[in-house]
């Protein structure tokens, strides 16, 4: 391999992956609805949570997600990380099939949780956010992190989200 072959493999290379990782990213399917119906089933006061947030504040945090993605974000992430580090980082969440995230991080500029908020009420106002959200006709924000997404994409975004959140809470 000459010199000129390899800088064109090395320039092609990362735009491959990338293009692929997108590629796998949109063929994945994540059933919003029937997560729906999955939190609709939850016991949500005999649940407890392994981590920092108690499970109130983890419904919470991901009934806010859901709002805004409608509603507008209070703070973003520079337009810069959004279409670089923000993009990729969701591409290969949603090609992967698993997001992985502090779960301890609340969205930049959200109202802060309120830890004495019945679990119910909580886990109520995410199912609320997340018909509201399926039903939407409008147009979406950008997300914080992610900048625009379709509503497809806002599908993986929140599924893997909740399915994140979802790995701290159990059944007391």
């Amino acid at each position: 391999m000459n010199r000129r072959q390899f800088l064109q493999l090395a320039l092609a290379a990362p735009a491959a992956a990338i293009i692929g990782t997108k590629v796998a990213a949109m063929a994945r399917h994540y059933p919003l609805e029937q997560l729906v119906l999955t939190l609709k089933r939850l016991p949500a006061n005999k649940l407890s949570s392994s981590g920092i947030w108690n499970v109130s504040e983890i419904f919470q945090h991901l009934a806010q997600s859901v709002r805004y993605s409608r509603l507008g974000y209070p703070l973003a992430n520079s337009t810069l990380f959004q279409y670089t580090a923000g993009s990729l980082a969701f591409n290969a969440f949603a090609a992967a099939g698993t997001m992985q995230h502090p779960l301890d991080e609340a969205i930049p500029g959200a109202p802060a949780l309120v830890n004495a908020v019945p679990a119910d009420v909580a886990l109520a106002e995410l199912i609320h956010e997340l018909e509201l959200f399926i039903s939407w006709q409008g147009d979406l924000t950008p997300h914080f992190a992610y900048g625009n997404l379709t509503k497809q994409q806002y599908y993986s975004a929140h599924y893997l989200h909740i399915q994140n959140h979802l790995e701290q809470i159990s059944l007391s």
